[in-house]
């Protein structure tokens, strides 16, 4: 059985070796990795702009984690499905930001490949590589939750401490607080977790109003 690799190297989308895109709108054959088999031409250019995308993540120093890079390698894999399905052969995705590869075996449907747009360049960033749409609905639902318990856990947890020391408790409690943001702040491009990431700070935020008040008058807790 043959396999081919969909990989992505030097802003190039190689499938089974070969490169892809050597015309502006002919399909790509593999000769003898799939005999009589072409790739349309929309294929073929989603998978030269993923290329071209994985390469600029590459050269911006993005992590891994970020949020274009988790992008590029989910499109990646539902491009490399994708190839699969219309070849008709067994693909190895070779995910050009983590380097792992994925075998992707009896593939008979894949989802919606996301909107491939050219990365923008500029002062080192690339943002964004791939135009998806935001979830705002349920991100805002998430974050709204997230803000509504960190606002009660540290009411609940900092309002005696503050009542009884002052403006002292209430330095404290941002100490722990500013111990926190270095771990949130670098999962705030991260899908999903982006949103957990905004709900935190803002409860954090709006906890500071209630406490500041509790610091300044000394209100007893209860």
């Amino acid at each position: 059985m043959t396999v081919l690799e969909v990989a992505a190297r030097r802003g190039r989308a190689l499938v089974g070796g070969h490169p892809v895109g050597q015309g502006d709108e002919t399909p790509v054959g593999w000769g003898a990795y799939a005999p009589g088999a072409d790739l349309p031409a929309a294929l073929v250019e989603l998978l030269g702009e993923w290329a071209r995308a994985a390469e600029a993540v590459e050269r911006s120093g993005a992590g891994p984690r970020t949020g274009e890079a988790v992008r590029v390698s989910r499109t990646g894999r539902q491009l490399a499905a994708r190839v699969s399905v219309l070849l008709r052969q067994s693909v190895d995705y070779c995910d050009p930001v983590t380097g792992v590869r994925i075998p992707l075996r009896a593939i008979s449907t894949v989802s919606r490949v996301p909107e491939v747009s050219l990365p923008r360049r500029g002062r080192g960033r690339v943002s964004p590589v791939f135009s998806e749409p935001t979830p705002w609905a349920s991100g805002l639902t998430v974050a709204a939750l997230v803000a509504g318990l960190v606002l009660l856990l540290n009411l609940t947890l900092a309002v005696p401490m503050v009542a009884g020391l002052g403006l002292v408790g209430l330095l404290i409690d941002l100490v722990v607080a500013a111990g926190l943001v270095p771990a949130l702040w670098l999962n705030r491009h991260v899908p999903t977790w982006r949103w957990v990431v905004w709900g935190a700070f803002a409860g954090m935020g709006v906890a500071l109003l209630p406490l500041l008040v509790v610091a300044v008058r000394g209100v007893p807790a209860g």
